[in-house]
């Protein structure tokens, strides 16, 4: 396998009555994938497009679960799998021309389908391991992997209206003959201007585009042409796969669901919050803080950069080269009305993390029943 890989596009033409299934970013998280399939009842009726990034990051023995899945999957006529920028470790670090990098991923980053297929052989990784040796064993043991991922797509129009890509493409009628240039592509639908066609894409948590609320749904961005669907699942606090759902391209009316895998909790009173006047959540490169206070389980901090101040949980802070940093939290409380469902992130006091409608944020933890708690923490 070429470490370079000139870019797949692949041109489908489908029923345009049938119903479409798009999702990305399971990141090795097979159960929660098989959950989403049940949750919008996938059939052989309909299509189903995985617009990249299977694996990796997922729990132990799950990216390589998810990765013989996926092959199986396959099989079917109406399913198609798409490369994203983690699908391609089989070739920018399988083989790994920098050893170094190879062991970043196997022994820092470690949720990866190098450890699981590492404890399939029974083959220790350490810094003195033969990387080489490794690497030739697995070429030997699972050629289909690296034969899988070479063959994937990394463009596929359907029906000339709609554009599938992992991280975007500027110029359609450009594209890069590089398939990383596509697959990796930061703040693709911030950047972008309006698309000649419609494209859906991933890659990119669509929480970290929303600069004021930390929300987590698909973003439909019809000015522009782009709608984001990549849920944060496996990367961010309170994250979630998205099940965009087309009625058939024929009436072009969108839908979604969401599927995650925190304990969900019912309110039994209603909970009122005054708005503030300036929303803002944690995004990257904007982290550095200064701890004011602390109340129980909780920092209330200033950002540095920025001046704005929130309640954070005492574990998104951590110190470095004398500097305190936060990676997540925002200055949302969660307003509800009895009977709503949400989604239990972190119990702590005097606040929990919680998400309700995609949106994550903090309640007082004395709405939430002790019983409740008792299990949660069990």
């Amino acid at each position: 396998m070429e470490r370079t890989k000139k870019t797949k596009i692949l041109r489908l033409k489908v029923d345009p009555n049938k119903r479409l299934l798009f999702m990305s970013d399971i990141h090795g998280d097979i159960r929660l994938f098989q959950e989403a399939l049940k949750k919008v009842e996938f059939s052989s009726s309909d299509i189903l497009f995985v617009i990249g990034d299977m694996i990796e990051k997922g729990d132990a023995s799950d990216n390589l679960k998810m990765l013989r899945y996926v092959l199986e999957l396959s099989k079917q006529d109406n399913i198609y799998f798409m490369a994203g920028n983690c699908d391609e470790i089989f070739r920018f670090i399988l083989p790994p021309l920098d050893h170094q990098k190879f062991l970043y991923y196997a022994l820092e980053r470690k949720k990866s389908v190098i450890n699981d297929l590492a404890e399939e052989m029974n083959w220790p990784l350490s810094e003195q391991m033969d990387v080489d040796a490794f690497v030739s064993e697995l070429q030997k043991r699972y050629p289909e992997f690296y034969e899988y991922t070479d063959r994937l797509n990394d463009v596929i129009f359907v029906n000339d209206q709609l554009v599938l890509v992992h991280g975007g493409i500027l110029d359609i009628k450009n594209i890069s003959k590089n398939a990383i240039d596509l697959l990796k592509f930061d703040r693709f639908a911030e950047i972008s201007g309006p698309q000649p066609k419609l494209m859906i894409v991933g890659h990119y948590p669509t929480r970290n585009y929303r600069s004021e609320t930390p929300n987590v749904d698909p973003i439909f961005d019809f000015r522009k042409r782009i709608i984001s669907i990549d849920g944060g699942n496996n990367i961010v606090k309170g994250g979630q796969i998205n099940v965009v759902i087309l009625e058939s391209l024929s009436t072009m009316k969108f839908s979604f669901q969401a599927v995650d895998h925190y304990r969900k909790y019912q309110i039994q009173e209603d909970v009122t919050y005054t708005e503030p006047l300036k929303k803002f959540n944690i995004q990257f490169g904007h982290n550095e803080v200064e701890i004011i206070n602390k109340d129980l389980d909780f920092y209330y901090i200033r950002l540095v950069d920025t001046q704005d101040a929130m309640w954070v949980h005492n574990s998104f802070v951590y110190s470095y080269e004398g500097k305190n940093y936060c990676y997540d939290g925002s200055n949302c409380f969660i307003s509800l009305k009895k009977g709503d469902i949400i989604s239990v992130i972190k119990i702590a006091r005097p606040y929990s993390l919680v998400k309700f409608q995609g949106t994550i944020g903090l309640i007082e933890t004395k709405y939430i029943d002790e019983d409740f708690i008792s299990h949660f923490e069990a």
